[in-house]
């Protein structure tokens, strides 16, 4: 996650009310547990489909309503220190998480899609190349059949075959 955008999220925070600041508090909380998450498996399928409705479905009623009375007290002068303004607003750095968030989901179940199409189900079709040597993991040199390792097989030549581990320590978004 990227510090210029925690510390926007925590400066344009630490600007409102306190309700609506621990209101907010809370969902930004959640996304970035959602992200950090997502960030953590790189062999995830994303989200399940009740933290993807959760997080990047329809925006919930109480933020929308929330924003709605973030945009009433702009507009009130009670408060000189919340109407000073901020170099991205709330709903900007909002938005933004859900877009981070949406694009991390979806390079993961493209990438977990990717990977199980790629899965060699027979080892011992992978054990020896065309000239007869051992084959080796492309990125690690390493014998190509370990117990525990799912071997991969890239499309393009019979002999590009990779530990999974291997290769998704290797893909990043």
């Amino acid at each position: 996650m990227n510090d210029e955008l925690l510390d926007g999220t925590f400066a344009a925070l630490y600007r409102l009310r306190r309700r609506l600041r621990l209101l907010f508090l809370e969902e930004f909380d959640g996304l970035y547990k959602c992200y950090e998450e997502l960030e953590a498996n790189p062999f995830g399928n994303g989200l399940d489909d009740a933290r993807y409705q959760r997080f990047l479905g329809s925006v919930p009623s109480y933020i929308r309503r929330a924003f709605v009375k973030l945009d009433e007290e702009e507009l009130s002068t009670e408060d000189a220190y919340t109407r000073g303004r901020l170099q991205t607003p709330l709903i900007q750095i909002y938005a933004f998480w859900l877009f981070t968030i949406e694009r991390l989901h979806r390079f993961r179940r493209e990438t977990f899609a990717f990977l199980e199409s790629l899965v060699v189900s027979d080892a011992t079709a992978a054990a020896a190349a065309p000239d007869g040597d051992a084959l080796e993991c492309q990125i690690c040199a390493e014998d190509i059949i370990q117990p525990g390792r799912i071997i991969l097989q890239l499309p393009c030549h019979p002999t590009h075959l990779f530990h999974r581990d291997c290769l998704t320590v290797n893909i990043s978004p």
